[in-house]
C-alpha cells in the first residue's frame, strides 16, 4: 500500500497538496500549475519546458518563472535538474515526499467515495421496494363514484314535467340553483338591469333532492354584454316561453299546488290567468 500511483492517478491530489499550502505564493503556484497540467509525464509526472516557453504561457517573464521555480522546489514539491546554456532545458519532477502525500491523500478518497473505474458514478447497491410495477392502485370499482362522473359528462336533464323544457342539452347545460341563496339574488339583480322580472314570477320552482330552486343556464350570470350572458339570456328566454306554452292554462304547479303563469319577457307584472 505504500507504493506511490501513477501522477495522471493523482495529479489533483498533488495540486491539492500546493493549493492548500499557505507559504507557496501565487506564482509560484501558477508556474507548478502549468507544468504539472500542460507538460507532466503521464507516469512519472516530470516535465521539461523552457523557462521562456512557461513565461509565454501564463504571462510571466523567464527570470520570474525562473524565481517561482526555485520557491516551488524549497517547498518540497519538486526537484530540479538545471540544464546548460547550450540548448537543454532543465527538466522538473515531483517529489518523492509529495507523490506519497498524494497518493495518501487518493487513497483516503477512495474509502470515503469508492469509485467504479467501469461504470463511473459511485459503488454503492441499488435499493429497491417491493411496489409492484403496475401503475395505479388495485381496487374494486366505485359504483356511485362512477355514476356521479357519467351524470356529470351527460349535464343536467331536461324537465319537461316542470314547464322548462325546450333547450337542447347540446347547446346548453342546466344548473340547479336553490332558492334563497346568494346566486339567485344574483339572477335577480343582472334581470332587474335589464328589464326583467325576478326568478320567482318567471320560472316554476322545482324540487331537486331535498332543495326547492330553479333550473338555469349557469349558476351564475355571465358579465353583462358580454356574448356568453347573450347566450344566456337566450337560453332563458325559451326556457320562459316553454314555460308558458305549457301552462297556458295555468294547470296547477305539481310542486306548490297553485296556479303559475310566467310573465312575459320585458315585463314587471305576471299575467293573470
Amino acid at each position: 500500500m505504500s507504493e506511490t500511483l501513477p501522477f495522471c492517478k493523482i495529479k489533483l491530489q498533488y495540486l491539492l497538496e500546493m493549493v492548500t499550502d499557505h507559504d507557496l505564493d501565487d506564482n509560484a503556484l501558477r508556474v507548478a500549475l502549468y507544468l504539472a497540467l500542460a507538460h507532466a509525464d503521464h507516469e512519472t509526472g516530470e516535465s521539461h519546458p523552457s523557462f521562456e516557453t512557461i513565461g509565454a504561457a501564463i504571462g510571466k517573464h523567464a527570470k520570474s518563472v525562473k524565481r517561482a521555480l526555485n520557491k516551488v522546489e524549497a517547498a518540497g514539491y519538486m526537484t530540479i535538474e538545471r540544464g546548460t546554456n547550450k540548448g537543454k532545458s532543465s527538466r522538473y519532477r515531483p517529489t518523492e515526499t509529495a507523490l506519497k502525500r498524494a497518493t495518501i491523500r487518493r487513497r483516503e478518497g477512495d474509502k470515503i467515495v469508492p469509485l467504479s473505474r467501469a461504470k463511473g458514478g459511485h459503488s454503492c447497491p441499488q435499493s429497491r421496494t417491493g411496489l409492484s410495477s403496475k401503475g395505479g392502485q388495485d381496487r374494486p370499482p366505485n359504483r356511485k363514484q362512477e355514476l356521479r362522473k357519467e351524470h356529470g359528462r351527460g349535464g343536467a336533464t331536461d324537465l319537461p314535467d316542470e314547464g322548462q323544457s325546450g333547450v337542447p342539452h347540446d347547446r346548453h347545460q342546466l344548473i340547479f340553483v336553490p332558492r334563497g341563496i346568494c346566486f339567485v339574488r344574483d339572477w335577480d339583480d343582472r334581470l332587474a338591469r335589464v328589464g326583467m322580472p325576478p326568478l320567482e314570477r318567471l320560472l316554476p320552482s322545482v324540487r331537486h333532492g331535498q332543495h326547492l330552486g330553479f333550473w338555469l343556464p349557469a349558476r351564475t350570470p355571465a358579465p353583462l354584454g358580454s356574448a356568453k350572458w347573450e347566450a344566456q339570456k337566450v337560453a332563458l328566454e325559451k326556457m320562459v316561453r316553454s314555460a308558458h306554452d305549457r301552462r297556458e292554462n295555468a294547470a296547477p304547479d305539481p310542486v306548490s299546488g297553485s296556479a303559475f303563469v310566467p310573465i312575459s319577457m320585458g315585463t314587471t307584472r305576471a299575467k293573470n290567468g
